[in-house]
């Protein structure tokens, strides 16, 4: 675009300028103000091919018929060489998220979700651009491959891949990492500020033993559970039981003593019934109902009459 400036600019001054000349003897204002306008429009290409603007947080490199210039442009307003083109770099703060595969000793691969937070550092723009292009490439072509590389080493010191799920390894991994990344992006012009570890997933084969070994567990649980409620089902029934027995352990004490009270008691009537005679002739006394036998016939010859008495 700048050059498209560069070229308009002077072809607009020139044909405004010859446009304002040739009229000027017919006297045709219209077409002289036209031409004024090419004029204005041309300085104006001109201006804005010599201004450049940048935005907050970005610095611009230059080129110069591809040569990069070491200098490098920062945020505001600036007044150019309008031969020079610009490439734009953002210095804020960008995170990169890579899936990565580690195997363990086990053999098996475990996938890793890190996040590495980063920044390019305007200074070595110039280098970045000279070296490798844009932040992009440089991520492309530098970050991802050492922190894959960085993963892989560190899966050969973890001896199965459930073992990434300890915090102790992850801090290791991301302590590591972010070291490792540092050191090494620096001199490219990334500057790294954190690494973290997002998410970790098991392979499928672990993932469907753990599945299976809490199924069990739960049916372990489950029929726990289940003998637990039955042990406290025969509990309940032993302590009713054993109440029983013992309610009917004192109601057979209690007939017992009833007894042995009845036959105590017929026992010492017996004995007071042996050494008292008189008693026997007491009772029937007491079950006399006051009526006297009937007898018939003379007076000589009294019967007694046997027929059941009226009462």
């Amino acid at each position: 675009m700048k050059a498209g400036l560069i070229v308009l600019a002077p072809i607009l001054f020139v044909l405004g300028l010859v446009l304002v000349n040739s009229l000027a003897a017919n006297h045709k204002k219209p077409m002289q103000l036209v031409g004024y306008l090419l004029m204005v429009a041309g300085v104006l290409a001109l201006l804005l091919s010599v201004v450049i603007t940048v935005p907050a947080g970005h610095v611009k490199v230059a080129t110069l018929f591809g040569k990069v210039q070491d200098d490098t442009y920062h945020e505001g307003l600036h007044l150019v060489n309008p031969l020079l083109d610009f490439t734009t770099f953002d210095l804020r703060q960008k995170t990169h998220m890579e899936t990565a595969g580690i195997p363990a000793e086990d053999k098996l691969i475990t996938k890793m979700d890190v996040s590495v937070q980063y920044r390019t550092m305007g200074e070595m723009a110039p280098d970045i651009l000279r070296n490798t292009g844009t932040t992009d490439a440089l991520i492309q072509v530098h970050m991802i491959p050492k922190l894959r590389s960085i993963l892989r080493e560190q899966g050969k010191g973890v001896a199965m891949s459930q073992d990434f799920f300890r915090e102790s390894i992850q801090r290791q991994l991301q302590e590591t990492l972010q070291l490792g990344l540092a050191e090494f992006l620096a001199p490219k012009g990334i500057q790294v500020e954190t690494v973290l570890i997002r998410d970790v997933e098991l392979p499928a084969v672990i993932r469907t033993a753990i599945t299976e070994t809490k199924k069990r567990e739960q049916e372990v649980l489950k029929q726990q559970a289940e003998l637990q409620r039955f042990a406290t089902e025969q509990d309940q029934k032993v302590k009713q039981a054993e109440s029983e027995l013992k309610a009917a352990r004192l109601e057979a004490q209690k007939i017992k003593e009833l007894a042995d009270a009845e036959a105590y008691k017929i026992s010492a009537i017996n004995e007071t019934l042996a050494k008292s005679p008189n008693y026997i002739e007491l009772k029937k006394v007491e079950q006399w109902n006051g009526v006297l036998p009937v007898y018939a016939g003379g007076e000589n010859t009294p019967m007694l009459d046997l027929r059941k008495q009226s009462r």
